[in-house]
């Protein structure tokens, strides 16, 4: 069966295979049609990116490039997408372009608001994960081991077009793409490099972002980046974030910096967050840097909540530095450990075991700020590298902590 618009393709094209090694909130903004977007960002809520101005927005925004109405035919040229429907809008300003993603992205919130993609998800269903991609698209990815019928295409495609009629989007631009489920490969001790001479691995009080943690579990252990510094809302008590997983999403582990030994313990994993993958662990004698690499530290002025289309953004992790790439886009659905993620990033570039929890940032205006934390790697379009994080805004509120500003 054929929609409107409608292309369809035998052959598995954009293949997302989620293999997150143990790389150890939702934005709002207001909806305006493509149509009556202005020109600059003074207009534009900003009060839940974090610590941003509009300014600042402005500056990042204009550099979003011009979304490119034929991706859609592109990709069915090229047997890369299973199915697609509809059409990105031709836009050709940033400020147009990050209202239409913000808008499109409606969509992933409002379902996962309401639980409607729930009986399609992976084994019940085909689903994997759905979301809105940087190129200005509804992102939907299934699950290859499943047998997919007409009807679950059209099941799937009827939910989105209900949120996007409420949205007053009409011809919504959809991509079908295939994958599995992410599989978890835990980085125990000794699996990454213990060199003392590491500057990830160096012992260091203050405890910083971007430095070697590891977490004991009875006779194990996990080794993982350190995120940021942070408080606790709740009684202002310092301490910092890392990945649930490099805790067995449990509370009650110690935690050691860089790594097990006498007197590296540095407090104990006291929250985990709901349907994310982030942890809080209490620690006074905390710092507001993040390592970058080489063993060049740098202040954090602030956080966004999240990555915004076409921003350039970097991680810092214990096992494979620091590297740059561009954001991708946003997910939800995808699970971790089990554990189902209300919202996960993805920019472009790798990681490898021991990079969870690192710092993912971003560098504007002689300033460094949080965007994020790292939970994983993934490939995509068939082949790839792509880093998957926990964006700011997921791991504040989940955690009920504010990141700690220099």
């Amino acid at each position: 069966m054929r929609g409107r618009n409608m292309t369809t393709k035998n052959k598995f094209g954009i293949r997302i295979l989620f293999l997150t090694m143990f790389l150890i909130s939702t934005v709002f903004v207001p909806v305006a049609s493509a149509e009556t977007l202005s020109e600059g960002a003074d207009d534009i809520e900003v009060a839940e990116l974090g610590l941003i101005t509009s300014e600042e927005l402005n500056s990042i925004i204009k550099q979003i490039p011009p979304t490119d109405p034929h991706i859609l035919e592109k990709m069915s040229e090229n047997e890369s997408a299973l199915r697609t429907y509809g059409k990105v809008p031709e836009i050709t300003t940033g400020t147009e372009v990050y209202k239409w993603f913000n808008t499109l992205d409606c969509i992933r919130v409002n379902l996962n608001e309401n639980k409607e993609m729930k009986p399609y998800f992976y084994p019940a269903g085909p689903l994997v994960a759905y979301g809105t991609h940087a190129d200005g698209y509804f992102w939907i990815i299934v699950d290859e081991r499943y047998d997919i019928k007409n009807e679950d295409f059209d099941a799937i495609v009827d939910l989105i077009n209900k949120q996007a009629i409420k949205l007053n989007i009409k011809d919504v631009p959809i991509i079908f793409s295939t994958g599995t489920p992410i599989n978890i490969t835990s980085a125990s001790i000794n699996q990454v490099s213990t060199s003392s001479v590491d500057p990830y691995l160096v012992y260091r009080r203050p405890i910083t972002g971007g430095i070697a943690l590891t977490i004991v579990n009875g006779g194990s252990g996990a080794d993982g980046t350190i995120g940021f510094a942070a408080k606790r809302n709740s009684d202002n008590a310092n301490g910092y974030v890392t990945t649930g997983h490099t805790s067995w999403f449990q509370t009650g582990l110690p935690s050691y910096q860089p790594i097990y030994g006498s007197g590296n313990q540095a407090g104990t994993v006291s929250k985990i967050g709901v349907n994310t993958d982030a942890a809080f662990i209490p620690y006074s004698n905390v710092t507001a840097r993040i390592h970058t690499g080489g063993g060049n530290f740098v202040n954090v002025a602030g956080y966004y909540s999240g990555g915004i289309s076409g921003m350039t953004l970097t991680k810092s992790g214990r096992a494979s530095g620091s590297v740059t790439g561009q954001y991708i886009g946003v997910l939800t659905g995808q699970t971790i450990g089990g554990h189902y993620m209300d919202k996960i990033e993805l920019m472009t570039t790798t990681c490898t075991s021991g990079d969870s929890g690192g710092p993912v940032y971003a560098y504007y205006n002689g300033n460094y700020k949080i965007v994020g934390i790292i939970c994983g790697w993934t490939t995509v379009n068939q082949s790839i590298p792509a880093t998957v994080y926990i964006p700011c805004g997921e791991v504040t509120s989940k955690l009920g902590v504010t990141p700690l500003t220099a």
